[in-house]
């Protein structure tokens, strides 16, 4: 059974006009119907994927009923950088848990506590000590040299001694006294 109609159609996927031989083609060949389909199939999965995300960007960490919130979630909260919370920690205008390393939890009230103080001071600019004279220190490549250690040893050394570590540009300079009186205490 065989058709004997022919119809002139535009066909759904590159548009141009062809002859069909039934009334519901929509496709020129073989090729644009596949590349319709596939076309299609991607549309549906990008738009989940926007929408999947779209729909954890609005999440409100508020509905989460968190006694223990991470830094990263207390930022998003808070609507700042994870940074500005890692100083208001390191300030102690904010409490938190340090549990290792890597993970740092904030208690929700804690945070809420901060949030409700009435009077909002700005945070006074730390007054540093002004770094002592190049001339009385010695870089850290210089120190491992003159007293023959290594890079590890020498930093443990500072920590272990509580040294005070002084930057100029890229370089790292300590006090010559102060690691003179711990290598050569008498």
């Amino acid at each position: 059974m065989s058709s004997n109609i022919t119809v002139e159609r535009i066909c759904e996927h590159c548009g141009n006009t062809f002859l069909a031989k039934t009334t519901v083609s929509k496709y020129c060949s073989l090729n644009c119907n596949r590349r319709h389909y596939k076309q299609k199939i991607r549309n549906v999965k990008i738009s989940a994927s926007n929408e999947q995300t779209l729909s954890i960007r609005t999440k409100a960490i508020n509905d989460q009923p968190a006694e223990f919130l991470t830094v990263k979630q207390a930022a998003r909260l808070l609507h700042c950088s994870e940074r500005i919370i890692y100083q208001q920690i390191k300030n102690g205008r904010i409490k938190a848990i340090q549990l290792s390393e890597r993970k740092t939890l904030i208690k929700r009230k804690h945070l809420d506590k901060v949030l409700k103080q009435v009077d909002f001071q700005p945070v006074q600019g730390i007054n540093r000590q002004k770094s002592p004279a190049l001339v009385y220190c010695m870089s850290m490549a210089d120190a491992q040299q003159y007293f023959g250690i290594s890079e590890k040893a020498l930093y443990d050394l500072i920590k272990r001694n509580d040294l005070e570590i002084f930057k100029s540009g890229k370089f790292s300079y300590v006090l010559r006294s102060a690691l003179n009186q711990i290598f050569y205490k008498s």
